[in-house]
């Protein structure tokens, strides 16, 4: 596979899907917008059902510690555009093979000199390298403009803590965010290869067909040998890259701001340093991303099989 045929396939994939982009920057605009009320004091914060002013985080800074208050925050905002970017993903994946026999734009793409292979890995690294990377840069964009908007306004409240723990808070947010994306991103190959390999080849109901076979598996499991091996496979695989990427010890847990008022009384704990989460070895060692990534190419060659045969003209 040629590596600028992959690239500018990848591009015509952002340019025909824009969405991709627009989706998270939407997203991302609402928390700037947000984050601009709450600073002028027009929406009011609220942690455990009180409201926290400006002032009041003014007076509770020299008990802090800034940085890790600022990628608190930022963490926040990367954790809801991650489940935007998951979304985006999903319904890409179950589009991008099934539209082009639906329009029949795929007979103009097999006129042209690229293999079968080569398209359906443009829309792989689609999903797993371009999608991430456009989400990365729009939280980066839109938790630069949250920090200074953040910041500017406690500086005028009489504090420039923020400002000045912010920079190094924030790229260390920023690198701690591109490994989590990298992370997951391997850690689903093999969901994001099923779920083309299903675009590839259902005629109609492209969601239904993903998820009717791994429910039916489930409940075949289940009536046949009464165990839920699978079902415990699939779970993991939704939601075991984060605690085998990163770290659960509690004693880097740290108590990083405590506010107290007549209308709340809140100790947040966090770690010190987004970075000291990061735990690649567990990852890395753990069979269950190499069988991942077996199983990925796997069907990955099977959806590049069905776009090559599969005929709805």
């Amino acid at each position: 596979l040629g590596m600028s045929t992959i690239i500018a396939l990848v591009r015509r994939e952002l340019w025909e899907h824009r969405a991709i982009v627009f989706a998270p920057a939407i997203f991302g605009a609402l928390f700037v917008l947000v984050n601009l009320l709450a600073a002028v004091g027009i929406v009011k914060i609220q942690i455990e059902a009180g409201d926290v002013d400006l002032a009041g985080v003014v007076g509770s800074l020299d008990a802090l510690k800034a940085g890790a208050l600022v990628q608190l925050g930022l963490a926040l905002v990367a954790v809801w555009l991650n489940i935007v970017m998951v979304l985006v993903t999903l319904f890409y994946l179950l589009d991008c093979l099934y539209a082009e026999r639906k329009d029949r734009s795929i007979l103009f793409w097999k006129s042209l000199p690229l293999s079968d292979a080569s398209v359906v890995a443009s829309k792989l690294c689609t999903a797993a390298l371009a999608i991430p990377l456009a989400t990365l840069m729009v939280f980066v964009a839109v938790g630069l403009c949250m920090y200074l908007i953040t910041g500017t306004a406690i500086q005028f409240a009489g504090s420039s803590l923020v400002l000045s723990a912010g920079p190094l808070a924030f790229a260390e947010t920023v690198a701690f965010h591109l490994y989590a994306l990298a992370v997951q991103s391997l850690w689903y190959l093999p969901l994001f290869c099923w779920l083309l390999l299903v675009s590839a080849w259902s005629r109609r109901a492209v969601l239904l067909w993903a998820l009717l076979p791994p429910i039916a598996v489930i409940v075949v499991e289940q009536i046949a040998l009464g165990t839920k091996h699978f079902a415990t496979l699939l779970q993991e695989r939704l939601i075991g890259v984060y605690p085998l990427a990163f770290t659960d010890d509690p004693a880097r847990q740290q108590l990083v701001w405590r506010y107290e008022d007549e209308h709340a009384d809140v100790d947040l704990q966090f770690s010190e340093g987004l970075l000291e989460l990061v735990d690649p070895g567990r990852i890395l060692g753990s069979p269950g991303l190499w069988g991942g990534i077996l199983v990925a190419a796997l069907f990955f060659a099977a959806a590049v099989w069905t776009r090559r045969y599969r005929d709805d003209t």
